[in-house]
């Protein structure tokens, strides 16, 4: 992890939403693409889990296993 994030979390929040805003735009881009109107009910909630479930993921990595809140 960088230097500047050890040292400063509101860096580290920054990244984190910067991270989460840039991943769940892309990912509605690009399942726009794929899915249709008349898709069935399973292709939205599969849609769901790939547009949030990363970002989930990295709040949970840089902030609790990283330890973001002790340092």
């Amino acid at each position: 992890m960088p230097k500047i994030f050890k040292q400063n979390k509101l860096a580290l929040l920054g990244a984190n939403i910067l991270i989460i805003a840039i991943w769940v735009s892309l990912s509605s881009l690009v399942m726009d693409l794929f899915v249709v109107d008349d898709a069935p009910f399973y292709m939205y909630k599969i849609v769901s889990l790939i547009k949030f479930l990363p970002p989930i993921w990295v709040t949970w990595f840089l902030w609790i296993k990283r330890g973001g809140l002790n340092r």
